[in-house]
C-alpha cells in the first residue's frame, strides 16, 4: 500500500526523521532535533516551552531560550512546507507547542501495537503468529532509539523504549523456544535470528548469549533428525568462532565426547 499525499509521519525508533508523502522533511541542527522529539513523544499533548527549553539546554539555558525555541519551530513548519505539507503540523497554543496528529504516523505507536497484538496471541499459544507480530516490531527500528538527539530528557526517553526493545527480544526468544520444540524449525530459526540481529544493536544485547545457545541446540536437533540444509543454515546464523565452539560444548554434554565433533559444521565457519 503505497503513502497517502500529505500524510505525515514520525520516527522515533532510530534516527528521528518525519516525512511528508513519503517525502524526507529536513530537520537541521540538534535544536530542532529535540524539539521534534519532545512533540513526537507527546503524541498530540502540548509540550511546555519551559520543558523544551530544559530538554535543549538543560539547567543553564540562555537568556534568548524561548526565543530560539520559538525560531525552531519556525524552521521546522518550514521543512514540513518545503516537503509539501499544505497544512500546520506544529501548534502554537498559550503554554506550548503540539503536533497535530489528525493524519499523522508514528513508528513508536506501531510498536505499540504490534507488540500488543503478539503479546495477546502468546497470552492464547498462538506462537507462530506472535513471532511474526514481535518479528514486525522489532524490524521498525533502524538504530538506537532518538539516535542522534542527546540531551537529559530525550535519553531518558530513549533508555525507556530500548527497555520496551529488549522485552520484545526476549519475549520472541521465549516464542523462538517454543516454536522448535513444537517442531516448527524453519519459524523458530527466523525467530533466533531475529532476536540476534535486533540484539547486535546497541541497548539490546542482553538475550543475545541466550539466542546463540538456543539456536546450538535447535542446530544439534536438526542434525539428529537429518535435515543437513537445515543444520548448516542454522549454524552459519551462529557467524562466529566463539560460538560454534560454545555449541561444540552442548553437543558434547548432550551427546557424548566421541560424537560432539561431528556436531560441528567446519565449513560453516568461514
Amino acid at each position: 500500500m503505497g503513502v497517502r499525499p500529505g500524510a505525515v509521519s514520525f520516527s522515533l525508533l532510530g534516527p528521528v526523521s518525519a516525512t511528508v508523502g513519503g517525502e524526507r522533511v529536513t530537520v537541521s541542527g540538534r535544536r530542532q532535533r529535540v524539539i521534534l522529539s519532545l512533540l513526537v513523544l507527546a503524541r498530540g499533548r502540548v509540550v511546555p516551552v519551559a520543558t523544551l527549553v530544559d530538554a535543549v539546554w538543560g539547567e543553564r539555558p540562555p537568556l534568548s531560550a524561548r526565543a530560539r525555541v520559538a525560531l525552531g519551530v519556525i524552521a521546522l513548519r518550514k521543512a514540513f512546507r518545503a516537503a509539501g505539507h499544505s497544512g500546520t503540523v506544529i501548534v502554537g497554543t498559550r503554554s506550548g507547542y503540539r503536533l497535530s496528529t489528525e493524519r499523522a504516523g508514528f513508528d513508536v505507536r506501531e510498536f505499540d501495537d504490534l507488540v500488543a497484538a503478539a503479546d495477546r496471541a502468546a497470552a492464547h499459544g498462538e506462537a507462530l503468529r506472535a513471532g511474526l507480530l514481535y518479528r514486525g516490531a522489532l524490524d521498525l527500528w533502524s538504530g538506537p532509539a532518538l539516535e542522534g538527539v542527546g540531551g537529559r530528557l530525550t535519553e531518558s526517553a530513549a533508555a525507556r523504549l530500548e527497555a520496551r526493545r529488549r522485552a520484545v527480544c526476549e519475549a520472541l526468544l521465549t516464542v523462538g523456544r517454543d516454536l522448535a520444540d513444537d517442531g516448527f524449525f524453519d519459524e523458530a530459526e527466523q525467530a533466533l535470528r531475529d532476536v540476534l540481529r535486533a540484539a547486535e544493536e546497541p541497548g539490546a544485547a542482553g538475550p543475545a548469549a541466550e539466542a546463540h545457545l538456543a539456536l546450538g541446540r535447535l542446530l544439534v536437533t536438526l542434525y539428529r533428525l537429518g535435515q543437513g540444509r537445515h543444520h548448516l543454515r542454522a549454524a552459519a546464523a551462529l557467524g562466529e568462532e566463539r560460538a560454534v565452539g560454545e555449541l561444540a560444548a552442548l553437543a558434547e554434554r548432550g551427546s557424548g565426547a566421541g560424537e560432539a565433533l561431528e556436531l560441528v559444521p567446519r565449513q560453516a565457519v568461514r
